[in-house]
């Protein structure tokens, strides 16, 4: 089911935002160039928060052990091999809406 995450106004390219989606932590993630996506927020590494990252509009950085994720893909591209889950989003009127739904957030091993 797709919930309301913030109103697109709130966001801009190169820049991403944290939205609390039916209990789950989302990163809005807009990198420069791409399209806006929305993945989880919790670093699969330690399970910390990634509401607190470095963000150059292409590279995700968690502050917490510096594990680095492609802003576009959610790939790792610095730590183990992993990949940030994606949720599928909709803009509708203004409005940016996220589906968290049966997405369950990834973790390395």
């Amino acid at each position: 089911m797709f919930t309301k995450a913030c109103d697109l106004s709130e966001l801009s390219e190169g820049k991403y935002d944290v939205a609390a989606v039916n209990r789950t932590l989302v990163l809005l993630v807009w990198p420069r160039g791409g399209q806006l996506v929305a993945l989880q927020g919790m670093c699969p590494h330690a399970n910390e928060p990634l509401a607190d990252a470095r963000f150059d509009g292409s590279i995700l950085a968690c502050r917490h052990h510096d594990w680095e994720f492609d802003g576009a893909t959610g790939q790792c591209v610095r730590g183990k091999p992993c990949k940030l889950a994606e949720y599928p989003v909709q803009i509708r009127d203004g409005e940016v809406h996220v589906d968290v739904t049966g997405v369950v957030p990834n973790r390395a091993a």
